[in-house]
C-alpha cells in the first residue's frame, strides 16, 4: 500500500477538503439536534399584564378561545405541554414579579430549549409603566442568547385607556434608546476598571427596531374579550 505523501500539495488539498466536509456535516447534525430540542415557548410580562389569561385560553381544551377565564397573581410559573405538529411544546407563563428576574434569565433566557417568546404588554396601563416595560423587554432581548423570535402582544386593547400598538412601538423604541445610553455610560464594577455594561445595540439613544439585526421582533394587538382580536395570531406564533 502506498504511503500518503503529506508533502504533496494535491494530497494536502484533498485531506483539507475532506476534513472541512466532515466538520460541515457534523455542524449540521449538531444544529439539527439542537433545533429538535427547542420546545419551550415563554410568556413574559409585568404583573397583571394579562399574559395568564392568554396562557389559559391557549391551554384549555374544552374551547379553543374561551371568553371567560380565571386569573391570579402567582410567584410560581404555570406550565402546560401541548402537542403541536406531532411535537410536544412546553408553554410557560412566567410570573411578572421583578424579584424573579434573575431566575428568568438563568432558567429560561439562557436555555437552549427556548423556541419563542411572547412578551405581553398591558396597553391600558402602558402610560405609567412604559419605563418598566422597556426595562423588562431590554433584559429579555439582551439575555435571549439564541435570539429566538419575540412577539410583543399589545394586550387589553378593548379598554378605553389602551394605547395603540403604534404608540407602544414608538414609545418602547425611545425608552430602549435611553436605556442604551445609560448602560453605555455605566461601568460594571466599582474597582476603577473601564469595562462597560453590555448594551442591546451600539446605536445608543438613536435606537430603532431595525437595529436588532439578529433578533426578530413583531407586534400584535390583542384582547382576551374577543376571539377575533389578536389571540389567533398568538396561537399561530406559538404553533409555528
Amino acid at each position: 500500500m502506498d504511503k500518503i505523501d503529506f508533502n504533496d500539495p494535491t494530497t494536502l488539498a484533498v485531506l483539507a477538503t475532506a476534513v472541512i466536509g466532515l466538520l460541515t456535516v457534523l455542524l449540521l447534525v449538531l444544529k439539527s439536534f439542537a433545533s429538535s430540542n427547542k420546545n419551550r415557548v415563554l410568556f413574559v410580562g409585568l404583573m397583571d399584564c394579562g399574559k395568564t389569561t392568554i396562557f389559559t385560553q391557549l391551554s384549555q381544551k374544552e374551547a379553543e378561545y374561551p371568553t371567560t377565564t380565571k386569573t391570579y397573581t402567582s410567584m410560581v410559573e404555570n406550565k402546560i405541554t401541548l402537542r403541536i405538529k406531532d411535537k410536544e411544546k412546553e408553554i410557560i407563563d412566567y410570573p411578572g414579579n421583578d424579584r424573579l428576574r434573575q431566575k428568568l434569565i438563568e432558567n429560561h433566557l439562557h436555555s437552549r430549549s427556548l423556541l419563542r417568546i411572547v412578551f405581553v404588554v398591558d396597553s391600558a396601563a402602558f402610560s405609567k409603566n412604559a419605563r418598566d416595560v422597556a426595562e423588562l423587554f431590554y433584559t429579555v432581548a439582551l439575555e435571549n442568547v439564541d435570539k429566538v423570535p419575540i412577539l410583543i402582544a399589545c394586550h387589553k386593547q378593548d379598554l378605553s385607556l389602551a394605547k395603540t400598538e403604534k404608540v407602544i412601538r414608538n414609545s418602547l423604541e425611545k425608552e430602549i434608546g435611553l436605556i442604551n445610553k445609560s448602560r453605555a455610560a455605566a461601568l460594571i464594577g466599582t474597582d476603577g476598571s473601564e469595562e462597560k455594561r453590555s448594551t442591546l445595540t451600539d446605536t445608543g439613544i438613536d435606537f430603532k427596531w431595525e437595529d436588532l439585526k439578529k433578533q426578530e421582533v413583531s407586534f400584535v394587538s390583542t384582547s382576551s374579550n374577543s376571539e377575533d382580536f389578536g389571540v389567533h395570531e398568538i396561537a399561530s406564533f406559538v404553533r409555528a
